[in-house]
């Protein structure tokens, strides 16, 4: 193993011409900030740690599974089909490009977040989605550069959390300079060969800003920032490497783990994925694990793309250890060569990927989103539960397509509720695992699961202090709103034909402070009061879209005039002959009096759990 240096300009170049990444590596993971204090870091001549390159020839140089570096990087797996030009993941070297390859490459086995980091800045792009915003609408994203602040005086630090000293930002190109920002691109210095040609571009710059009327410039500043930044890529011997040759082939998978157990550490599903692409690789049919696997996680991401699920290889590694027979627990059991194989069977059988989106379209039905279902590894009982069963058709029309169906939904409902995955989560998981391994076909065994569940002190019934804590603390935009809704009018929103909106009872717009003292002549303190309740779970209830769009923003008193006394007892509303408690000002006491009609029927249903749902 030989330890050596180079500069940054001497390496940039011969990225995705001769340095390419090893199939077993992750993939990029580094956030803005992160690039940013890196930049910072090596201009400020700070060490940034060693590489560790994996030098190979011929044969093993062709026919190692390979990856570009990410130059042109965009955040989020999820974008407009038309940026095409950007990349999320590590784009794979295809075959057919490997022939014009050098018979001598060279494989980066620790170093990648930098080097990518490195390119992105110096030759690439950044682009970013703005907050909120559609991921399929290319109004939503901005594609942006890394910039530098030349007029910027770096010889203080900068007052900001990451302590930096240069002003680097990721911007739109040809940004607008002032007084006060001169942005130029950091890659643009690449270019600039010597010392001397540092001082022209500083001469240059000087002018430029004379052209647009901006006078007085410092100009030290912005000679000192550009020639640290030349210094930084063109002089310094900034990538300080290791270097492993043919001898050390055989070993490559363990140095790789060992090397990356530092700095952004390998999370256990990198590393098993990293063990499965080189294991995969080995058998009689070779296959790519890692392109296996990210591309049936970037299929489940545009599956319903606008529905907010952001699935990881860790929720599809999970699903394959259970689908296979093994505990969704990372252990080096499961790294053995036997279970990978038989991993690698379970991934190439159709049902297995069907089983996916047949839980997708589940779920989706339910009239629930990734925003509901807070938690993926929930889902993973679902996607078995349709692998076992050749996913079959969960049909409402069918009496045992209603039943799993209802079941289903009211198990993925309370565990979400109860955050049972969140402690002891491999335990909840393995008893479900087994309990959906030992049912009959086509029966989602809720009832076992309620008692097992509920041996181990996680049961999936209420008890009424529970009850009155959610209705207490869940409000309209919380994540799990519409399941606790959902609940309340079961088993209907099981349905596959029924859709579901979240309604306020007493209009919003009624509430707002403002509105309370000027319509209602009622004090500030009352108002206030009236104002942070109106988002209260207690206000709100589910509706058709028809009856939603209908309803609308009509008080509503005048709203239940026009409906059948039914609704009051479908949607838990206190009877009142008068009808008083149906105005604005009897608004907090009709909370109440709900709130207690709520809780009865949380406990009535968690008492009867076992009557709703009987073993056939």
């Amino acid at each position: 193993m030989t330890y050596q240096s180079m500069q940054i300009a001497n390496i940039i170049p011969d990225i995705n011409n001769q340095f390419f990444l090893p199939g077993i590596q992750r993939e990029f993971v580094w956030n803005t900030d992160q690039i940013i204090q890196l930049f910072d870091s090596v201009i400020r001549g700070y060490p940034i740690g060693s590489f560790l390159f994996w030098n190979v020839r011929g044969k093993v140089a062709k026919e190692r599974i390979k990856y570009e570096f990410i130059k042109h990087y965009i955040t989020e797996g999820v974008y407009p089909a038309e940026f095409d030009d950007r990349d999320f993941r590590n784009p794979k070297v295809r075959d057919e490009y490997s022939e014009g390859l050098p018979n001598k490459l060279t494989l980066v086995l620790d170093g990648q977040q930098r080097l990518s980091s490195f390119y992105i800045g110096l030759k690439g792009s950044l682009t970013d989605r703005g907050y909120n915003q559609r991921k399929k609408k290319p109004d939503s994203w901005d594609r942006k550069k890394l910039y530098m602040n030349l007029l910027f005086d770096n010889a203080t630090v900068m007052d900001n959390e990451f302590g930096l000293k240069y002003m680097l930002e990721f911007k739109e190109p040809k940004p607008s300079h002032s007084e006060t920002e001169y942005w130029f691109f950091v890659g643009d210095i690449l270019d600039i060969e010597s010392r001397d040609d540092a001082y022209e571009r500083t001469d240059e710059i000087m002018n430029e800003l004379e052209m647009v009327g901006i006078d007085g410039i410092e100009r030290s500043n912005i000679q000192r920032n550009l020639n640290d930044l030349w210094q930084t890529f063109h002089e310094r011997n900034i990538i300080n490497y290791y270097e492993l040759g043919a001898k050390h082939n055989d070993d490559i998978l363990d140095i790789f783990i060992r090397a990356n157990d530092g700095g952004t550490q390998l999370s256990k599903e990198e590393m098993m994925l990293s063990v499965a692409t080189a294991e995969w690789s080995k058998s009689n049919n070779p296959t790519d694990a890692r392109k296996k696997v990210t591309t049936l996680v970037d299929k489940l991401n545009n599956y319903y793309p606008n529905s907010n699920f952001n699935f990881a290889t860790n929720f599809v590694l999970r699903s394959l250890l259970v689908a296979t027979g093994l505990r969704s627990k990372y252990d080096m059991q499961a790294f053995s060569s036997d279970n990978l194989q038989e991993m690698k069977s379970t991934f190439e059988e159709d049902e297995f990927e069907g089983s996916f989106f047949k839980a997708l379209d589940l779920i989706k039905s339910y009239g629930l989103d990734g925003r509901s279902v807070s938690s993926t590894v929930a889902i993973i009982p679902i996607v078995y539960f349709f692998y076992l069963n050749k996913n079959y058709n969960l049909s409402w029309e069918s009496k045992q397509g209603r039943k799993t169906r209802a079941k289903i939904f009211y198990w993925l409902s309370t565990t979400l509720l109860k955050g049972s995955y969140t402690q002891s989560g491999h335990q909840v998981m393995t008893v479900t695992q087994d309990a959906i391994e030992a049912a009959p076909r086509g029966v989602f065994p809720l009832e076992s699961l309620h008692h097992e569940v509920l041996a181990m002190g996680k049961p999936i019934t209420f008890l009424e202090e529970e009850a009155r804590e959610m209705l207490q603390s869940l409000k309209y935009r919380d994540r799990h709103a519409k399941i606790f809704l959902s609940l309340l009018y079961f088993p209907d929103p099981a349905s596959e034909h029924e859709t579901f909106e979240i309604d306020h009872i007493f209009p919003r717009s009624e509430l707002t402070e403002r509105n309370l003292i000027e319509d209602y002549d009622m004090n500030v303190t009352q108002a206030k009061r009236y104002d942070s309740l109106r988002d209260s779970i207690l206000n709100l209830q589910l509706l058709t879209p028809e009856e939603n769009a209908e309803k609308a923003d009509r008080p509503y008193n005048e709203w239940l005039q026009s409906r059948h006394e039914s609704q009051l007892n479908r949607h838990y509303i206190p009877q009142d002959d008068n009808q008083d408690l149906y105005t604005v000002a009897q608004f907090e006491d009709f909370l109440n009096l709900r709130k207690e009609l709520i809780v009865s029927e949380i406990i009535e249903m968690s008492n009867k759990i076992e009557e709703l749902f009987d073993s056939s």
